[in-house]
């Protein structure tokens, strides 16, 4: 809402005349921490159609919301090595910042999508909320990755397709779809490093996150803490003992808790390895000077040699690795398998190194 009523004043929309029938004026909303409701959120939505009819509204706010103004988000983004994980991690700590949308990471073929849908009805103005939203993440992507907006495409469903201009105006080509939106971005820009980074400060961010988190009460699933593990250390975190040692947890309060979480440790270690093998076949592709052999990634999976990890890659997708590198040579997916789902009720955790 802070973000909404400042992008608004610089606008040249007077943000009292929406808060001040509220009971609120914009001192108080700048120095109060405590989330509006639904309702509250709603009404100024209502009342900044009526005071300003401008076409493409939504998207002109959400323009002028810098990246830096979400916080410690916006650190963990920027100090990204990657704009893949710097979305990883848009995606982790989303509802820091963007509590009414849930955002989801998906790898189809050579591109990367990140889709967003709302996670509770937000009525008549939910078309306001979205393009606004969206129009946010455009220029929190484009102030990370400039180079992004050129190549970078807004899916939006049939009725919020029509404002194309205005989605120009940011340099964002946008595309009809069914459901609801998503950016895709070709691998190759996903994969391409930021002036930015830094590993150092990206761990403080994170922890700034989680800290972000507990201030507000949240604890993050046994699944996402164990995911993290797993994508951010050596193979040998696929072991349960190690994990135990590292969450200070007994193997059997692991095992209870992933089972309450409808998943067992087997299957986030099998979802871990897919993902991490995935990902270094794509290496071989987009950088084969500095790729890894077969047996360097069976080793980096945390198995004995690459006979064992053939025998994984067969049980996983049906198919020898070689098949499987020509899979992702070509940028094709086997159903189900190369998205490299993990726990139902896990959150999406720091990328691996």
């Amino acid at each position: 809402m802070r973000l909404l009523v400042t992008a608004a004043a610089a606008e040249g929309i007077d943000p009292g005349l929406c808060l001040a029938p509220l009971g609120l004026n914009l001192t108080q909303l700048k120095r109060s921490d405590v989330p509006v409701s639904l309702a509250v959120w709603r009404s100024v939505m209502l009342s900044l159609e009526r005071v300003a009819p401008r076409p493409g509204l939504p998207m002109r706010l959400g323009r002028r919301v810098p990246l830096l103004s979400h916080g410690a988000l916006a650190y963990l983004m920027v100090s990204s090595s990657d704009l893949r994980q710097a979305l990883e991690g848009l995606v982790r700590f989303a509802p820091l910042r963007l509590a009414v949308l849930n955002l989801r990471l998906r790898e189809r073929g050579q591109h990367v999508e990140l889709h967003a849908r709302p996670l509770v009805s937000l009525g008549d103005v939910e078309r306001f909320t979205l393009e606004f939203l969206l129009s946010m993440l455009c220029k929190a992507i484009r102030d990370l990755c400039g180079s992004a907006s050129r190549v970078m495409k807004l899916h939006l469903p049939g009725s919020m397709a029509r404002n194309t201009r205005i989605w120009a105006e940011q340099g964002v080509s946008v595309s009809r779809s069914a459901g609801w939106p998503y950016f895709s971005f070709p691998g190759s820009l996903a994969a391409m490093a930021l002036p930015t980074a830094s590993g150092p400060d990206r761990l403080l961010a994170w922890q700034a996150c989680e800290e972000a988190e507990r201030h507000r009460g949240w604890s993050p699933s046994i699944s996402s803490r164990i995911e993290q593990l797993f994508r951010t250390g050596p193979s040998t975190n696929y072991k349960l003992e190690q994990v135990a040692e590292q969450l200070g947890l007994s193997r059997r309060t692991i095992a209870r808790r992933l089972t309450e979480e409808q998943t067992n440790f087997s299957a986030l270690v099998d979802a871990s390895r897919k993902q991490r093998l995935l990902r270094r076949l794509a290496e071989r592709r987009s950088n084969p000077s500095r790729s890894l052999t077969l047996a360097e990634i069976a080793d980096d999976l945390g198995y004995a040699d690459g006979a064992v990890l053939g025998r994984a890659v067969q049980r996983w997708f049906g198919i020898s690795p070689s098949d499987l590198q020509r899979w992702v040579d070509a940028g094709l997916t086997r159903p189900g398998e190369a998205s490299g789902a993990v726990s139902p009720k896990a959150k999406t955790v720091a990328p691996e190194v």
